[in-house]
């Protein structure tokens, strides 16, 4: 139903962008004017001293004849008589023809007696009617030498024409507007209404169930979506039972990854509803469409109306509807040049990185081109309506653009996070999928577009950053993470003992195959990068896959700890030497290590 109100909308602006402007309204600036006092109204034809307008028929709208008249070149100067200008002349029979037709009916003038006469009045040609009951004859118009100059025929005979032309349209009008006539074209209008509202009510029972469908859709993306709690195995090395926030966001991470794929299938999906959606709503706007023309068609009284909707109205229509079309089919097209298919795609192209970051990267991408074309496909088609109205888009340009500017002066933070938007995804620094730090913030990123960066935090937080914000950042999970540990034995061992038992135990946790495939190498024993009072300092490399650090690193943390016991090897502990003292001195102690007094 809001489409259908958007469509109503659309008529009324339709009708306020073509009915004629109040007097003492503001100007509009140069350039958008599409008449003024040198150029003919816009049903005037001119062609050098002569101008033409056209008489409708008072039940139909079709166009009868065209009167003729001298040009007048300048409407707007003063002095000038605008009583014989052709658009009045043309006004004033088209209203003569209406009251022989509609003002006459009660009683409406007899068909039998009703008489359409060429004669002189004054020594002017003119055509007149009566019948029996309205003896005073009407005068319909006159026929001039200028109307004789234009067709090419004498007076006389394009009178009788003329007359011919206006005698068969008042017989015609007059018995359309009798009872039984009425009562036909009644019995027609109910017949295409009731097809209408038929076919309006199955659309919208389609419409309802396309929508139950997406509904549940929906409901299922969400919860793949939503961030799990996790589950972290009881590590015996961990005093604090809570889950550490780097763990958390890791555990968001493999969810996100895990469901991601199904997440583009029902995007897909989604996407394919939404078409049918809007399909079906145009289908209805279509059956109306034709519905109200072949009504108008079908009942003469309204046949008048039927021009009316050929025009602008389907212009406008026509426009709006290859636009939405354009930008449907451009962002189907970018899912499926973004998803992971066999063949070549944009995931192809994205040389960087390993599968699943590729098919990330793609998507972050694809959901920025999406919002690219929208908005200028829209903005063409705003163009092209505005073109179909007749105001000129060169001058709508040049306007649009100078409001552009001043927006951009006005909103240098939005252009700022557009154009470190665009840098953040040319650059690949980060992509939907990974876990970034920005300093203010970190978490797993969920949603990237030119505007804002949108992230999870481990405590299920969602974070939304202008990424005019975002002046550095760390990237976690980029093609690969590492596990920095170093560890401080007593000072006492042996440095040997102590960097062979760290090998041995690297190399039996790269050996366990349900870690192996967590990490991309060995762990690097790198050696002694550091002996001070608290012991000597062993540092480990382990170079794992992306957001895996946090398990590997606590996994090897326990291997340690346990290996270290079973060896004998004591953890560094710092030793203090305390100088010899006054009492009052030797009472301000903080305290004494288990070591025992230095000297």
């Amino acid at each position: 139903m809001v489409q259908l109100a958007l469509a109503i909308i659309l008529a009324l602006g339709f009708g306020l962008a073509t009915s004629p402007p109040s007097q003492a309204q503001f100007a509009l600036p140069e350039g958008f004017s599409t008449s003024n006092g040198l150029n003919p109204p816009p049903d005037v034809t001119r062609i050098g001293g002569i101008e033409m307008a056209p008489v409708h028929s008072p039940v139909t709208g079709a166009v009868l004849f065209q009167v003729a008249s001298p040009t007048i070149y300048d409407r707007g100067a003063d002095g000038v008589d605008l009583t014989a200008a052709v658009e009045r002349r043309a006004e004033e029979v088209n209203a003569r023809l209406r009251r022989a037709t509609f003002y006459r009916q009660d009683p409406p003038m007899d068909l039998e007696s009703l008489m359409v006469s060429l004669g002189k009045l004054n020594g002017i040609d003119v055509i007149t009617v009566k019948d029996a009951t309205y003896t005073q004859p009407l005068v319909l118009l006159t026929v001039t030498q200028t109307d004789a100059d234009y067709h090419g025929i004498p007076v006389d005979e394009l009178g009788e024409t003329w007359r011919q032309i206006l005698a068969d349209d008042l017989r015609a009008g007059i018995q359309q507007l009798s009872p039984e006539e009425v009562a036909k074209d009644i019995s027609r209008a109910t017949g295409i209404l009731f097809s209408l509202v038929t076919v309006t009510v199955l659309s919208l029972v389609a419409k309802h169930l396309v929508r139950r469908y997406q509904r549940r859709l929906r409901q299922r993306k969400k919860a793949l979506s939503e961030p799990q709690t996790p589950e972290i195995p009881f590590d015996p090395q961990q005093t604090n039972p809570e889950v550490e926030p780097e763990e958390r966001v890791v555990q968001h991470r493999n969810h996100f990854l895990q469901g991601f794929d199904q997440i583009l299938s029902l995007d897909r999906r989604l996407g394919v509803l939404s078409l049918v959606q809007w399909l079906l709503f145009w289908v209805v706007i279509l059956v109306w469409y034709v519905g109200l023309f072949s009504l108008f068609r079908r009942v003469p009284l309204l046949e008048q109306f039927s021009n009316s909707i050929l025009g602008k109205p389907i212009q406008l229509l026509g426009i709006w509807f290859l636009t939405g079309l354009a930008i449907r089919l451009t962002r189907r097209l970018i899912d499926r040049f973004t998803s992971e298919r066999e063949g070549v795609d944009l995931v192809d192209f994205l040389n960087f990185g390993d599968t699943q970051r590729r098919q990330l990267r793609a998507s972050t991408i694809g959901g920025a081109a999406k919002g690219l074309v929208t908005v200028a496909i829209a903005g063409i088609g705003v163009l092209m309506a505005l073109g179909a109205l007749g105001l000129p888009t060169g001058s709508v340009v040049a306007i649009g653009g100078i409001f552009g500017l001043a927006i951009s002066f006005g909103s240098q933070s939005l252009v700022k996070d557009l154009v470190n938007g665009f840098l953040i995804l040319a650059e690949d620094q980060f992509a939907i999928g990974d876990v970034i730090d920005t300093g203010s913030a970190a978490g797993l990123v969920e949603n990237l577009n030119l505007r804002v960066t949108q992230l999870r935090s481990s405590d299920g937080e969602l974070v939304t950053i202008p990424n005019s914000g975002i002046t550095q950042v760390k990237n976690l999970t980029r093609s690969w993470s590492r596990v920095n540990f170093s560890i401080d034995v007593a000072y006492h061992t042996a440095p040997d003992k102590a960097l062979a038992v760290l090998k041995e135990i690297a190399q039996g946790f790269y050996n366990d195959p349900i870690w192996q495939e967590k990490m991309l190498a060995p762990p690097d024993v790198l050696g002694i990068d550091g002996v001070s009072h608290s012991g000597i300092t062993i540092t480990t490399w382990i170079q794992t896959a992306p957001a895996q650090q946090w398990a590997v690193g606590r996994e090897f943390r326990f291997r340690v700890c346990q290996a270290l016991a079973e060896q004998g090897i004591e953890i560094g502990t710092p030793t203090y030497a305390l100088a010899a003292g006054s009492d009052q001195d030797n009472d301000q102690r903080a305290g004494v290590n288990a070591l025992g007094l230095g000297s």
